[in-house]
């Protein structure tokens, strides 16, 4: 899926520092989710996740941005998310 502007103009001081690694995670409560994928290398507190829903953007970067990207893996207990 292609990244829209809005969420790349939002993610766009990440991308400068990191470079251009925004993703597509899927449908998350009506909303289009997509999050900043960090290179493996780079220690970071919590991932950034962009909800977009119609024309309204949220950016969560707390543990509700855990809990989101949680919703999108099988088996959370594979990869040690509580």
């Amino acid at each position: 899926m292609e990244i829209p502007a809005n969420v790349k103009e939002a993610a766009q001081y990440l991308i400068d520092i990191y470079g251009d690694h925004v993703e597509y995670l899927g449908q998350y409560q009506g909303a289009e989710a997509f999050y900043y994928r960090f290179p493996e290398d780079v220690d970071t507190g919590f991932p950034v996740v962009y909800l977009l829903k119609g024309a309204e953007l949220t950016e969560v970067s707390d543990f509700f941005a855990l809990e989101i990207i949680g919703s999108f893996i099988e088996n959370v207990d594979e990869i040690g998310i509580e």
